[in-house]
């Protein structure tokens, strides 16, 4: 049933979101709850040093979309977050090795 559908996709981007959380490099400050408990698979982070336009911009070139903004739209977080960050999202399309692909793009920006 359609239900059942939704329920994998559900379960296959939360553990693709827990993959996400245990791999990210020493370098990349996540916003938010540090496992997948009370979250869905959208991220908000910054890498340390590195500007988070510089980081999109760059990743952007070697063909991986990620996106960065100021407070999301969420105002009253916004006093609580960098002055910009960085926001990915992972759905039931992604793949393991696109998440193993921006982890390792992530962990090669340096300040």
């Amino acid at each position: 049933d359609s239900l059942g559908g939704l329920e994998v996709l559900r379960d296959y981007e939360r553990e693709l979101g827990r993959y996400l959380i245990e791999i990210l490099p020493d370098n990349v400050k996540l916003s938010g709850p540090q496992s997948m408990d009370g979250r869905v698979p959208t991220f908000l982070f910054n890498v340390e040093g590195v500007p988070a336009g510089r980081v999109a911009r760059e990743l952007g070139e070697r063909g991986v979309g990620i996106w960065y903004a100021d407070n999301w739209y969420c105002v009253a977080l916004g006093p609580r977050l960098p002055e910009t960050s960085l926001r990915a999202g992972l759905i039931h399309y992604n793949t393991q090795a696109e998440v193993d692909r921006l982890v390792e793009e992530l962990g090669s920006l340096t300040p």
